[in-house]
């Protein structure tokens, strides 16, 4: 469920007649220290009455000048700076410790929060200040600026805080109270404007929205808001306790949650969960991603109670994760995209280059290809939008901005992001004892270089004709070598792949007597036709029957079509002689790995066969071929973002038909129909997925994701196709049906 932070600043006002009317409709207040306002009497008053009405208490720091509301700006040395907050918090917490509450959060007030806000220097020295006081403080700041960034790099969790009643400029930054507009009094204006905030319509983060007390609407409207929120099914609570939740994907996986922020302080609480969780038996993966843990379990060992158990039993402590690594990357800042990140930043390319190149970023995770590293930490100043037209090829190398995101592509590929720069280094390969040059928690930091090599072209591996073999005559549509695939390398961005339909993989080999995880043949669409140099015994299995035949040295043969399904599968007794990449033979195109060179069969390849070790069981059978109609039935699991449907959407999903789209693959099921309706925000950070994952895009067409699936993906989870059902899915051709059945 999607959560959201309501704040007031209170322990302003003499008579506290303002307090006591919002406090009930709010999750966190921020309590005014006696600097720019308040008292101890009125610290007391308001601490007792937000205990009263369990909203977290914070402190309100400001500068010390009551006759000005504290907001002018005043000078201060640093040190004298964290002094005088220092101060004001200390002071906030005695008197709460004699409430018998707890101060949970900091809050800045007027011209210090603005002053601060994009100065990382000073907001580092009092983020370091606050963590002396207390490290389990939270740090409520302006959303995106230079106080969030300084606080997590002090040990902070930053929660970012938007406003619902002030005025914003087109870069992100609150209006002036001095200029006309800055203050938004019409109530309808400012619900609306909090919508916008929330949905992230302003490219914003959002942990927790402000109301003032001085809006003279503020005691309805943050009444309104709280009605409006938990309308919209969105849990009303302080922002920025690191708490895990649970939320099972599919039978085979649980995915530990934290609320959905980008932050060091998200990081290293996942970074402790995999650490602790890397050895416990019945887990097979572990996938960091930006606020959750996707474990991958056996349930023949330990099932989902039990794993959940397990993780909520823990004491993870933060302090014991190891020094990260440290990583430098050459990089040539020579990007076509350079000089538009310059314009829209304003900014010239120089500086750019220098903004870049200043910090030391963190790899939060591992997606989208294989060793792409998003990393954390970029300035605020260089976010830029996705280009609008994503390119259809990005070299391998290439250093991109995308939002307030940067990273290299490891490989050639189709992309979005703003290119700024090439690198040299090789982020993936495949043949190295170490494939991936990055791994989750590492730190790395660019360094500008006089120059750098394109990368270079492909290697094509030399091919030699063996003794027995067996001739592409024609390849079929999509015809591709596959096994059980390569399991192990999710946390690095490179998905299991193998083949679609496994039982029928299974049952063509277990029909040969071959190991059942053998390479075969998968066939999409259409058939090939083949060529034997010597004899041979295949099994060939389609989507609702099977057939073993014996071929003759110098036989061609051609198999009969697909009638129904869209898969069919051929095995070779003694099975097909490929070389192993990464522990398997399976072919992943978008990385050009495994298989023969990476790709489909061609018209002329040659596929070596391996010397069969033992006869064919004439009374082995298929472990299980179901019939497939043109209509199928898949059983779901609700996923972890079905809330973010409406009642319409819901229902849809589960009661109207979908088509299979001619634009689906080996990377997902596309499903066209009516469009699914969202009952809030259509987009969320980045999140673990799994073969039979149903993500919903802004579009509302559900995709259901496959075997050469993204190992993470930014979009809506609305369900998961259970595990027993993935044949049949995996057999639907275009212009099938198919209904969705909730399985609970």
């Amino acid at each position: 469920m999607r959560t959201i932070d309501l704040n007031a600043d209170l322990g302003e006002l003499e008579d506290g007649s303002f307090d006591a009317a919002v406090m009930p409709h709010l999750s966190s207040c921020n309590i005014a220290c006696g600097a720019h306002a308040g008292n101890p009497d009125s610290m007391r008053r308001t601490i007792r009455l937000a205990k009263q009405h369990g909203v977290a208490i914070g402190a309100h720091p400001g500068y010390p000048d009551p006759e000005n509301f504290g907001r002018l700006s005043m000078k201060f040395q640093t040190l004298e700076l964290c002094d005088l907050i220092r101060d004001q918090i200390l002071l906030l917490k005695r008197i709460a410790a004699e409430e018998g509450a707890e101060v949970e959060h900091v809050k800045l007030h007027g011209a210090l929060y603005n002053d601060l806000a994009f100065d990382y220097d000073r907001s580092l020295a009092v983020s370091k200040t606050i963590v002396e006081i207390d490290p389990e403080l939270r740090f409520i700041v302006f959303s995106n600026a230079e106080t969030a960034r300084a606080a997590e790099d002090a040990g902070l969790v930053a929660i970012h805080e938007v406003f619902a009643d002030r005025a914003y400029t087109d870069d992100g930054r609150l209006k002036p109270r001095s200029e006309p507009g800055a203050v938004i009094y019409d109530e309808s204006e400012c619900l609306n404007q909090a919508v916008r905030l929330v949905r992230g319509e302003a490219g914003l983060p959002v942990d927790s929205i402000c109301v003032h007390g001085d809006n003279p609407s503020a005691i309805q409207f943050v009444s309104k808001l709280r009605n409006f929120f938990e309308q919209q099914k969105m849990l009303v609570q302080p922002a920025g306790k690191l708490e895990f939740s649970f939320w099972p994907l599919g039978e085979r996986a649980l995915l530990a949650k934290l609320p959905p922020r980008i932050s060091t302080s998200t990081h290293r609480k996942i970074r402790a969960l995999q650490l602790v969780l890397d050895e416990f038996e019945g887990i097979q993966e572990l996938v960091p991603c930006y606020a959750e843990l996707k474990v991958d379990f056996d349930p023949a060992v330990v099932s989902f109670d039990q794993l959940k158990g397990h993780i909520q039993s823990l004491e993870l402590s933060l302090a014991d994760l190891p020094e990260p690594r440290y990583i430098e990357v050459p990089v040539v800042y020579d990007g076509e995209d350079l000089g538009r990140v310059a314009e829209l930043s304003g900014c010239s390319k120089e500086d750019v280059i220098r903004l870049h190149s200043d910090p030391t970023y963190r790899v939060y995770m591992l997606g989208f290809s294989p060793g792409f590293a998003y990393l954390g930490g970029l300035k605020p100043t260089l976010a830029t939008p996705r280009l609008e037209t994503p390119r259809v090829r990005v070299p391998a190398g290439s250093i991109g901005i995308a939002g307030n995101q940067t990273g290299i592509y490891p490989i050639a590929s189709p992309g979005g992001w703003n290119i700024i720069g090439r690198t040299d280094l090789k982020l993936f390969d495949p043949d190295a004892e170490k494939p991936f040059l990055f791994e989750a928690g590492d730190e790395v930091r660019f360094v500008p270089a006089g120059r750098a090599r394109s990368p270079s072209a492909p290697r094509t591996a030399r091919r030699s004709v063996p003794t027995d073999s067996i001739k592409v005559i024609e390849p079929g549509m999509y015809t591709t070598v596959q096994d059980a695939g390569r399991p192990g390398f999710l946390r690095y961005g490179l998905p299991p792949g193998g083949a679609m339909d496994r039982n029928a993989m299974k049952t063509a080999n277990a029909l040969l007597g071959n190991d059942t995880n053998s390479a075969v043949l998968e066939c999409t669409g259409t058939m090939p036709v083949l060529e034997f140099s010597g004899a041979a015994k295949l099994a060939v299995v389609y989507a609702d029957h099977f057939h073993t035949l014996d071929v003759s040295a110098g036989e061609s043969v051609k198999f009969q079509p697909l009638e129904k399904g869209y898969r069919a599968y051929v095995a070779v007794a003694g099975g097909f002689d490929i070389p192993e990449v990464m522990g398997s033979r399976s072919t992943y195109v978008p990385s050009q790995l495994g298989g023969l060179e990476g790709r489909p069969l061609r018209v002329g390849d040659i596929l070596k066969v391996e010397q069969a070790s033992r006869l064919l069981a004439e009374d082995r059978h298929a472990a299980c071929i179901n019939k497939r109609d043109a209509c199928s039935t898949l059983r779901v699991i609700p996923g972890p973002e079905a809330d973010w449907f409406d009642c319409g959407g819901l229902n849809a999903f589960l009661t109207e038909a979908f088509s299979v789209s001619s634009k689906s693959d080996r990377t997902g099921i596309r499903l066209d129909g009516a469009p699914l309706s969202f009952r809030h925000a259509k987009q969320m950070v980045s999140s673990g997925i799994a073969m039979g994952t149903i993500q919903v895009p802004p579009s509302g067409l559900p995709i259901i994701m496959m075997a050469d699936h993204p190992t993470t993906g930014g979009y809506p989870r609305i369900g998961n196709v259970v595990e027993n059902d993935l044949s049949i899915l995996a057999q639907l051709k275009p212009g099938d049906e198919v209904w969705f059945v909730e399985m609970r």
